[in-house]
């Protein structure tokens, strides 16, 4: 991609309204001009309770596709080019579907059929000019119960963490990784994770809804250039320390598998602890690559039954296992945050959180910090009144 880097748009609606550049550095609005002049008047209103629209980019950035859904029929799709604001199509598809994506370009939409359904699902590809099928791309399996899944920038790989299906386990199963073709629905290969287990189980204890499960989900993240893919596994003290694993996704060979650690002080375990995931625990592990593919950023996350713990955030050196740097401890309340999305910059100087403060954080809200991309520390930070979404987009 020539020329200067898409930049951060931030919209705290479903319909890509209110779509606004923000200063790398200052965090503030740019203008007051919003990307997209107006939502189409032929957008469907929001139901209560539900949502109603999509904003989806093309993976270059020049395309945004706003869908909106309706009860019954094929949802209104409208597709932007963001250099000039101006609507560049109006595809009607021919049946009712749900847009998974655009590919690099824009120039095709990558559906499924209504109502949703799982992601291996048959794929409809659409004709982003006027939503005409023009290819259809065959369901699959799995073979298990999907613990992870993630579907590269082009649309054309998915990888999943797999475990053996069991509505009645008592505990985690060993995991496996794979990838399919999505064109084909061919399974490229699988790769059993050497001692790593996780998936849904049945954890003996009873609610006013039936049974309790719980789950461990670990991160999966693949590198910016698409040939590597990393499954972490830190469900236990925080993120600061665990074990990741590197596999061709070529071929799915396993190419390595390292521990990493970051040296705690006494003072460090104790306040840790307080955040630490139990037996029984629910962890989901968030994992995604910078932009030149040497750090790794790790975030964690735990279902306790007395509520939401935050197990903070790491950025690790993938080729020396080095911590660079963690936020536990950063601030007070620390593990009462709940972070929402991360945005490296282009360059990799700086990393773009957005995040909850909750419980007894002082001040409470939704946060977007600029954070240094090695060490974490916080460089400047505004707050919102709401949730923002978050897109990388080319302006005018």
């Amino acid at each position: 991609m020539s020329g200067p880097p898409p930049s951060l748009y931030l919209t705290a609606s479903l319909d890509g309204s209110g779509l606004i550049a923000i200063d790398p550095l200052t965090l503030g609005d740019i203008s007051n001009r919003q990307l997209l002049t107006g939502t189409p008047s032929d957008m469907p209103s929001c139901p209560v309770g539900g949502p109603c629209a999509l904003v989806a980019p093309s993976g270059d950035g020049r395309s945004l596709a706003v869908v909106g859904y309706e009860a019954k029929g094929p949802p209104a799709i409208f597709i932007f080019d963001t250099r000039t604001s101006s609507l560049r199509s109006r595809p009607i598809p021919e049946v009712p579907v749900i847009v998974d994506g655009l590919n690099a370009d824009g120039s095709r939409i990558y559906t499924r059929a209504w109502p949703p359904t799982s992601l291996t699902a048959e794929r409809l590809v659409l004709d982003g000019s006027n939503g005409k099928i023009v290819d259809r791309e065959p369901a699959f399996s799995v073979g298990g119960e999907e613990v992870a899944t993630l579907i590269d920038s082009e649309q054309r790989r998915i990888y999943a963490l797999v475990v053996a299906a069991d509505p009645q386990a008592i505990g985690p199963r060993q995991v496996a990784a794979s990838a399919w073709d999505l064109k084909t629905g061919t399974a490229l290969w699988r790769r059993e994770i050497p001692g790593l287990i996780a998936g849904s189980w049945l954890t003996g204890r009873t609610g006013a809804e039936g049974d309790i499960r719980t789950r461990l989900v670990p991160g999966l993240a693949l590198s910016p250039d698409g040939r590597r893919l990393a499954i972490v596994r830190a469900f236990d003290c925080c993120v600061v320390a665990g074990t990741y694993w590197l596999l061709d996704t070529t071929s799915g060979d396993l190419s390595a598998e390292r521990k990493y650690s970051r040296g705690t002080s006494i003072l460090e375990q104790v306040f840790g602890a307080i955040a630490a995931a139990k037996e029984d625990d629910g962890v989901t592990v968030g994992a995604s690559f910078g932009p030149d593919g040497q750090v790794l950023y790790i975030t964690g996350q735990s279902w306790k039954p007395d509520g939401y713990q935050y197990l903070g955030m790491t950025a690790l050196d993938v080729e020396s296992t080095k911590v660079l740097g963690s936020d536990i401890k950063m601030e007070q309340w620390w593990y009462d945050n709940h972070v929402f999305w991360l945005r490296p910059s282009a360059d990799g100087r700086w990393l773009y959180v957005f995040l909850q403060r909750t419980g007894n954080a002082d001040p409470k809200g939704y946060f977007l910090r600029r954070v240094d991309a090695r060490t974490l520390s916080v460089a400047a930070e505004r707050r919102f009144d709401s949730y923002r979404f978050a897109f990388s987009l080319f302006g005018p």
